[in-house]
């Protein structure tokens, strides 16, 4: 699993931003459908126009989209920031998500999606384009998600003593070994089952929870990814991540490369990520009570 990860990371790095590196942004887009085909999903697009370009989200299911509320979504953005070959941001979240897709293939109520625009774009101060389009456009259609689990930049990893930064009054370890997954409080239920199934099935994997308070907005950071759109809808979801920029030395530099990744740290997080899954699907009309969209 780890080689494919890598090899996939691989595939994917290199500039592709969503203005002077479009074309490499589409074939990006291209090879992430080929690849869900292969696996014998249901691909479909999202599709929204910025600045005359079209620009698509890509789906993945066992049938197709029409209708459900309750979807478990896996998803990961596949552009990179301008003057980044985004290997660990966010090509590793792309490999881990495909690596999940693998082994679990085509189940109903399990959807897989790679976001594009995650990241501010050249032409315009907005980020999160096309998550915040797939929201809109999902909940218009009357679709709802159980949770939504994002991958965020998942490869790096370090063992050294002060190399995890922290937020001001978050209380983490200092030693950035660990995967942090970060949810709104209708997700922390998940994050706890998430936390539980890890240390039964991937005991190696350290798993550190955050729930933000207000949506993420009294740490904006909290908020700087595909998630955050889940959130503002009222659904749950988490952020599953490395840290990004407070561990990671090459975010969003031209050194973000995928010499610097951990295989053996991104299997594990795909094996726990499947573990989960396969725990939350037949659970859904048991143990994860429907949740409303009015509180958060």
């Amino acid at each position: 699993m780890k080689d494919r990860i890598l090899h996939t990371i691989k595939q994917i790095e290199g500039y592709r931003d969503g203005v002077e590196f479009y074309e490499n942004l589409c074939k990006t887009a291209e090879f992430i459908k080929e690849e869900f085909k292969t696996l014998g999903f249901t691909v479909q697009t999202d599709d929204f126009e910025l600045k005359g370009r079209k620009y698509s989200n890509i789906i993945a299911t066992k049938d197709g989209v029409s209708h459900g509320k309750d979807w478990i979504l896996i998803g990961a953005h596949y552009d990179a920031v301008h003057g980044s070959p985004g290997a660990d941001d966010n090509a590793s979240g792309v490999a881990v998500m495909l690596e999940v897709a693998r082994a679990l293939g085509p189940k109903p109520s399990l959807m897989f999606v790679a976001f594009t625009l995650e990241e501010p774009q050249l032409n315009t101060v907005e980020f999160l384009i096309g998550s915040k389009h797939f929201v809109k456009e999902m909940t218009g259609r009357g679709l709802g998600f159980r949770i939504a689990l994002i991958l965020e930049s998942v490869g790096y990893i370090s063992h050294r003593p002060d190399s995890q930064i922290l937020p001001p009054f978050v209380k983490a370890p200092r030693v950035g070994d660990f995967i942090g997954l970060v949810g709104n409080k209708k997700a922390i239920a998940v994050m706890e089952k998430f936390k539980d199934t890890a240390s039964r099935y991937v005991p190696g994997l350290k798993v550190v929870t955050y729930k933000a308070p207000l949506k993420g907005y009294l740490l904006p950071e909290t908020r700087f990814s595909d998630h955050a759109p889940f959130w503002d809808a009222g659904f749950p979801a988490i952020m599953i991540t490395d840290t990004a920029m407070f561990r990671y030395p090459y975010y969003h530099t031209e050194y973000d490369r995928a010499e610097h990744l951990s295989p053996d740290f991104m299997e594990q997080i795909a094996m726990a990520l499947i573990k989960i899954i396969e725990e939350l699907i037949p659970a859904q009309d048991k143990s994860l009570p429907r949740q409303s969209q009015e509180s958060s």
